[in-house]
């Protein structure tokens, strides 16, 4: 309690003391002295919000990062200053090139203007980008007189725009002022989730895509000729989309308003007709002309009004070009036929296979490479290689164009039991037509009449040497034997121990190794190589038997009214 009297005497005492009043004031002054200042420098210093990309030395690598997020629309081209409009929620920088360099992002207001700091408000509604940098520039001179002043699109602005007329799914479409009538057709044909990709396919037939009309909201119009525009990328013929614009797609004739351009050009076809269209420009429509064509022999052909006579003429496209004759303005129906060069150069070459030294394929002349020519390429034979059975397969003729023949041949000719054999011959024939040559003859008797041409496609097989007859169906043991000089079917045949009871003895064939002819034991020699076939007897029912027992009975009763007849006759 003491002590606690005496601080309470000690307090009171400074209290009244005239050091402790001096420093109470000093205190008082020197807050109130700071709070002075510190507005002074909230009223002297620029605002961070009305400035936030004023840069310097320490901050420009992190104030430019963050303009780089600003970016990132997939753009098919650079902006063309003098074609892009703007307008409001463009995003531009004006950039005052001082030490330390000013660079502020700005949006443009929805009354069209922008608000440039230290410059001012300048309107740049309904001008284009260049028209933008100038009027930007005039105005930063007043102030920044000797600084390099500059503007630049940072981000095109969103817009909406309507799209109307033979498109898969009409209506308003939010877009970028970066944007050309291409892109909003585009979206406009993209099917939702309950439609089909058929449904597009339908609608792009009959769309028209070179009298397509935008409508801007001041009211003016501008034709869109998408098909010029992929030629000659000139952007009056698919330009840039503003807010509030209307595209119209209208539908194209199918028959009529229509031109052709056919043979050497990139893009042969029938294209849609817009008045105004000349020879030249049906070329270019039609993707420019091929190497290959003849541009001083071109024909164009034109229907008379009624469609009942044609006039055609040759024109030398050069001709045209250089000015010498007048360029023909296209009418519809016309059609143009760009012809093609003779060139008989093409990839002519054959294929050869099997034992020969360097397989592969070979070049060759069309209708002048014999068989040796292309043998000696080959590097030769080797020791292995079978002569007897080397064959070249040739394929002739299209399945399409055989079948048709083959059809003919065959209705009416053939039995019905001969139908599935006539069949698997002819699809045989289709994969693999051998051409007749005897290597054994050529190459190792020196024949030269079996020198034959090859022919483009042609595939030369040299099998090995098996030393085998392969003998299969209703045998007891069937597989490779050794092939034996001069041994006849029976050696064979017991070499299997003999046929099983299902066989058809009479039916046996042998199939040659190079021809793959099918033929009787008696018709040739068992070579090397060769097949032998024993087929199985065919499975009888009773009622095949009783079809036969009565197609017996009939022709017996009508040999027996014939006797008759006959022998009435004779009486």
């Amino acid at each position: 309690m003491e002590i606690a009297n005496i601080i309470m005497k000690k307090k009171s005492h400074y209290r009244s003391s005239p050091i402790y009043l001096q420093t109470i004031i000093l205190l008082i002054f020197l807050f109130i002295s700071n709070s002075v200042q510190s507005q002074d420098r909230k009223q002297t210093t620029p605002s961070r919000d009305l400035f936030p990309f004023e840069t310097d030395k320490r901050t420009q690598d992190k104030t430019f990062t963050s303009l780089d997020m600003l970016t990132g629309i997939a753009l098919e081209a650079t902006i063309d200053p003098e074609k892009y409009f703007v307008g409001p929620s463009d995003i531009i920088a004006v950039n005052i090139w001082l030490s330390p360099p000013l660079s502020f992002p700005l949006v443009v207001t929805p009354e069209g203007t922008l608000i440039v700091p230290t410059v001012g408000e300048v309107k740049v509604a309904d001008l284009t980008l260049a028209e933008v940098k100038v009027k930007i520039l005039q105005e930063a001179r007043k102030k920044y007189i000797s600084a390099e002043i500059t503007t630049t699109l940072l981000r095109p602005r969103p817009i909406i725009v309507t799209i109307v007329g033979n498109v898969l799914n009409e209506g308003i479409y939010t877009l970028n002022a970066s944007d050309r009538v291409t892109k909003a057709i585009e979206e406009a044909n993209k099917p939702t989730r309950l439609q089909m990709q058929g449904e597009v396919n339908s609608k792009m037939v009959d769309m028209s895509t070179r009298n397509i009309v935008l409508k801007h909201g001041d009211g003016t119009l501008d034709r869109v000729d998408i098909a010029k525009y992929l030629v000659t990328k000139d952007d009056k013929w698919n330009p840039y989309l503003r807010e509030g614009d209307v595209v119209i797609v209208p539908r194209k004739s199918l028959t009529k308003n229509i031109f052709a351009v056919y043979g050497e050009v990139n893009v042969p076809g029938r294209y849609e007709f817009i008045e105004g269209d000349s020879l030249l420009d049906a070329i270019e429509i039609g993707m420019g002309l091929t190497q290959r064509a003849v541009e001083d022999s071109i024909q164009f052909t034109r229907l008379n009004p009624e469609g009942t006579e044609i006039s055609s003429s040759i024109i030398s496209l050069n001709e045209i070009k250089n000015r010498n004759q007048p360029n023909i303005p296209l009418e519809p129906g016309d059609r143009i036929i760009v012809r093609s060069k003779k060139e008989i150069r093409e990839d002519y070459r054959v294929d050869v296979q099997g034992e020969v030294f360097f397989p592969g394929f070979y070049p060759i002349t069309k209708n002048g490479t014999r068989l040796t020519q292309v043998i000696r390429q080959a590097g030769g034979f080797t020791e292995f290689a079978a002569l007897k059975a080397a064959v070249i397969i040739r394929k002739s003729m299209k399945p399409s164009e055989h079948l048709t023949d083959m059809y003919d041949i065959s209705r009416g000719s053939l039995l019905r039991e001969d139908v599935s054999y006539f069949n698997l011959e002819n699809e045989v024939r289709l994969r693999r037509e051998i051409v007749s040559v005897d290597f054994e003859k050529l190459f190792a008797k020196n024949d030269s009449s079996q020198d034959v041409i090859v022919q483009d496609g042609d595939a030369i097989i040299i099998p090995s040497l098996q030393k085998t007859v392969y003998i299969f169906g209703q045998v007891l043991i069937p597989g490779h034997l050794s092939f034996v000089q001069g041994m006849d079917l029976d050696y064979y045949i017991k070499k299997v121990d003999g046929f099983t009871e299902d066989a058809q003895t009479s039916d046996i064939k042998i199939i040659k190794a190079r021809t793959k002819q099918w033929l009787s034991p008696d018709d040739t020699t068992i070579e090397e190589g060769d097949y032998i076939w024993v087929p199985k007897k065919p499975e009888r029912t009773f009622q095949y038997y009783l079809t036969v027992a009565s197609q017996a009975a009939n022709v017996v009763s009508i040999l027996v009214g014939v006797v008759i007849i006959t022998l009435q006759i004779v009486k």
